[in-house]
């Protein structure tokens, strides 16, 4: 599996640090503690994500606090390592309009880093349980109403998609 970039190491720290209700996490002074070995690029790093769009600094009561933006909630999705096969396929399909394209290829993107694969060209298969990230994708997108995603057993043509994952037969 690839190395994860500094920017993903950062946002998930920052990911894990807040909760779902809260919107400002913890003063950023005292962050560079889970980045000891990245000490002399951990300012820079935090200026370029800044500068991406990944993460916000907001004041309140006049202190600095670093906030994930929605660009940066994006980023996150795929980096989850993805379970064993369980027997059953996600069918993930999506309809998502010409005027909504850039939306359409990142979404498509995400759903190849999630081990997706097209079965059609709207249409994709996953061994993996990734309705979690599918669901923060298509919240993070707002394209609910483009998506329809089922859980299935048994498939037709299931060696086809077996031999397409490098999976055996259960």
């Amino acid at each position: 599996m690839a190395r994860k970039s500094v920017t993903k190491k950062i946002l998930i720290v920052l990911d894990g640090l807040v909760k779902e209700t809260a919107s400002i996490i913890y003063p950023y002074k005292g962050l560079g503690k889970h980045f000891r070995k990245f000490e002399g690029s951990f300012s820079q790093a935090l200026y370029k994500i800044k500068q991406r769009g990944y993460i916000e600094t907001v004041e309140n009561a006049g202190k600095k606090y670093l906030k994930i933006t929605q660009k940066g909630r994006l980023k996150l999705i795929g980096t989850d390592k993805l379970i064993k096969w369980d027997g059953f396929w996600r069918i993930i399909a999506f309809d998502i309009p010409e005027e909504f394209k850039k939306t359409r290829d990142v979404f498509r993107h995400k759903l190849s880093e999630l081990n997706c694969k097209p079965i059609q060209k709207s249409v994709l298969i996953s061994p993996s349980d990734i309705s979690d990230q599918l669901d923060n994708l298509i919240e993070l997108l707002n394209i609910d109403n483009y998506v329809e995603y089922f859980i299935c057993k048994v498939s037709t043509n299931e060696d086809k998609f077996l031999e397409l994952f490098g999976l055996e037969k259960q």
